[in-house]
């Protein structure tokens, strides 16, 4: 494969005293001094600058930092040389550098100045010693003698110009310059004037679908929001209009985005679907589009999406040399390397045909699970193999998606070992690991928590499965997430945290990478909570009570999530206040005064078949279900279905309440009405109730809803609940024109 470009690498080189090596500082005391070239930019500098801050904390000398020039060197001025040349080395490109040894001096040199500030943060680590595993941890050695060897040639060019990692954790100036990635220190990209979902920019839904339906998506037989139509001359003429005047705004920015919005609600017109018949796919209709684009602005670099229905290549159009192809993995397993995974042969498909097409790639890769972002995640033996495929297919740009949002399990590991790989795809990962948790965790705990991701990723093989960005953990609690294994998991946390029992720092970052597994068992106890590791347990009258001991495990997560500063356990929505709140909902049995409890429920039709688990007992087992609608919900994708509960025999009835689950995100809506009927014989029914709502509430991204029917008392046997639900996606939604869904939770009859 092509990868970084080094002639030599480096170790860790302190305290020798041979005539092989260079000794910058012994004992307090140097003949060295730093040379920056005269009128050297601000970048050269400030890597001057920061070198002679670390130099001194390593060493207790303080550098002086000098104009230097051909004579000083002719003159073997003893020397740690800081120069930027951009004709001798221009081959380095922006980001490229040299270290190297020439007599007494030791030189750092740039293509750029951004390459010879790359070159000064590699001396420091590869050379010096130092490290930065996060934004606050950082590790500076101290050493009497600071020695480097001769003949250092280390020459570095990365194949990965464009280097980006999505956490919160490293939009830290610091991080960033250390870690060599391109996005500043509040996430932003600034070569960037579009990143992403672009259409909605260019051609506002708000302030054109009203008089102009026509510019917009054919879905269905009908026009939606979703999307532009891409066939309309005018389309194009808008969108290059409000291109241009977002440029005037931004003209440094050089890449801008002109690409679908997030949803598969595509134009359908004749005129498109011709195109899309030619080409192959979708993707038809949008890479002719942006390439006409691209010819009014050939000064700047126009990136467009190969994401979900646009991810296959076209058939006959190429993309022109300023189109940049946007290719996300979204749909990929993350259990197994994408280049050997059974699954993954369609993408790979995918991938080869757009190399063959171009060679400017910029990669979307995930390394998280969105939907529970405090969640086992195994898959860091995925990383390395990846970035090494996508390298292979002409990738020049990687943007790895991890968590936006304070937290996630191991976001620092995680952005180090992406941030290392995508500036050399070849590095010793393994070693890099291995440093990591031992400088991070503490090398008393480092090694336990090694272990236990190396158990948790044999589990995960072992077990054939596959892990989705969209899974959760309750999918594997049969197999790498069963209690078995949880608790042989917990007990390596125990052995950490008692190795670091008197470090509180150290205790405290072994307690945070513990959350995940926490996490994991709270959510386990949903799929059987009256079961022995479950949130129920008899009273001594009987009657169902919560276990104290997962009260006292979801107050100590939800305590540390606020401690740490998560705000989020889920991509888009569930603060741990909201979690709080789910979960102590769930964790009181409504079985008091609650006529339905435990009772026999009759359904149709029945539930789609994946969403049916326990459809016999789920409605009236008293259990409230949380934001997972795979637990504790039935749900259909029918317009209409209903629920009837035996009482077993006829009972004074006065308030009938169900609860409707909302996922915007999944297609999940509150129904459009709920209607309530009771009888005595189940044959001939009254309505004594009906709820409605006129239309979707989409203030709540997610949330819970109760519809009911209360007034006069009356009697019956029989409760029928009708649910009438929105049965299509509405047109502004990223599923328009498809089923949408209703999920139904507890029945409770008073």
């Amino acid at each position: 494969m092509k990868s970084l470009f080094v002639l030599l690498g480096a170790a860790l080189l302190f305290g020798s005293c041979t005539s092989s090596r260079l000794t910058l500082a012994d004992g307090g005391r140097s003949d060295y001094r730093i040379e920056v070239e005269a009128g050297a930019d601000s970048l050269t500098q400030l890597a001057a600058e920061r070198f002679q801050d670390y130099f001194r904390q390593i060493s207790r000398v303080e550098l002086p930092i000098v104009a230097g020039g051909a004579k000083d060197a002719s003159e073997g001025v003893k020397a740690i040389v800081f120069a930027t040349d951009t004709s001798r080395l221009a081959d380095l490109g922006q980001d490229g550098f040299e270290i190297r040894t020439d007599g007494e001096r030791l030189c750092v040199e740039g293509g750029s100045s951004r390459g010879t500030l790359n070159g000064m943060y590699t001396l420091l680590e590869d050379y010096l010693g130092c490290r930065k595993y996060s934004a606050a941890v950082e590790v500076i050695p101290q050493a009497d003698r600071v020695t480097v060897p001769r003949g250092i040639c280390d020459r570095q060019v990365p194949v990965i110009t464009f280097r980006d990692l999505h956490y919160r954790g490293t939009n830290d100036q610091g991080y960033i310059d250390w870690h060599k990635l391109s996005h500043d220190t509040a996430g932003g990209k600034p070569d960037w004037g579009f990143w992403c979902h672009s259409f909605g920019q260019l051609l506002p839904a708000d302030e054109y679908f009203a008089s102009h339906p026509e510019y917009f998506a054919l879905v269905g037989g009908q026009r939606a929001s979703t999307q532009p139509c891409l066939s309309q001359p005018a389309v194009l003429e808008i969108m290059c209009e409000n291109l241009a005047r977002a440029m005037a705004v931004k003209p440094e920015a050089r890449y801008w985005s002109v690409s679908t919005n997030d949803n598969f609600g595509y134009c359908q017109c004749a005129a498109c679907a011709e195109t899309d018949s030619v080409e192959g796919s979708p993707t038809g209709s949008v890479i002719r589009f942006v390439n006409r684009v691209a010819e009014r602005f050939p000064d700047k670099t126009i990136s467009t999406l190969a994401y979900q229905y646009t991810r296959a290549a076209p058939r006959v159009t190429r993309p022109r040399e300023n189109v940049n192809i946007m290719f996300c993995n979204i749909e990929c397993n993350r259990s197994r390397p994408i280049a050997t995974d059974s699954t993954s042969a369609s993408f790979r498909r995918d991938m080869e045909q757009w190399a063959e097409l171009t060679d400017n790639i910029l990669v979307w890769d995930y390394v998280i699970q969105f939907k529970n972002l405090v969640s086992p995640f195994p898959n860091f033996h995925t990383l390395q193999p990846n970035i090494q495929y996508f390298v292979d297919n002409h990738v020049v740009a990687m943007f790895e998606q991890g968590n936006r949002e304070v937290g996630g399990e191991f976001a620092d590991l995680r952005a180090y070992l992406l941030a290392k790989l995508m500036w050399n795809p070849d590095a010793d990962v393994d070693a890099l690991m291995n440093d990591f948790l031992n400088g991070y965790y503490g090398p008393q705990a480092g090694p336990c928590i090694r272990t236990y991701i190396d158990r948790l990723t044999a589990e995960l093989d072992e077990s054939g499965r596959s892990l989705s960005i969209f899974g959760a953990p309750t999918d594997a609690a049969n197999s790498y997430l069963s209690a078995e294994k949880l608790a042989e998991y917990g007990a390596l946390f125990d052995r950490a945290e008692a190795a670091v029992a008197q470090d509180s720092t150290l205790l405290r970052r072994g307690r945070i990478a513990r959350q995940p597994l926490r996490y994991a068992e709270l959510e386990m106890t949903k799929l059987d909570p009256y079961g022995p590791a479950g949130i129920y347990m008899r009273g001594a009258d009987s009657t169902w009570i919560t276990r104290p001991e997962y009260l006292q495990k979801l107050q100590d997560f939800i305590t540390l999530c606020k401690d740490e500063g998560v705000t989020r356990l889920s991509e888009w929505h569930t603060t741990p206040d909201e979690y709080l709140e789910m979960m102590s909902r769930i964790s009181v049995v409504r079985q008091d005064g609650n006529l339905s409890f435990g009772r026999p429920v009759s359904l149709a039709p029945a539930p789609h078949p994946r969403y049916a688990r326990d459809a016999d007992k789920v409605l009236t087992n008293g259990i409230h279900g949380s934001n997972d609608y795979k637990i504790q919900w039935l749900g259909w994708d029918v317009p209409r279905f209903e629920a009837v509960v035996d009482l077993g025999s006829e009972q004074p009835i006065a308030r009938i309440t169900a609860t409707y689950l909302q996922v915007l995100t999944d297609w999940i809506f509150f129904p459009k009405q709920v209607t309530f009927y009771v009888s005595s014989d189940g044959t001939h029914y009254v309505q004594v109730g009906m709820e409605a709502q006129s239309e979707v509430n989409r203030a709540v991204a997610v949330g819970v809803r109760d519809f009911s029917a209360a007034g006069s008392a009356c009697r019956g046997r029989y409760v029928k609940v009708v649910t009438d639900a929105l049965g299509t996606c509405p047109p502004w939604h990223l599923g328009a024109g498809g089923k949408a869904f209703a999920f139904l939770d507890e029945i409770i009859v008073e």
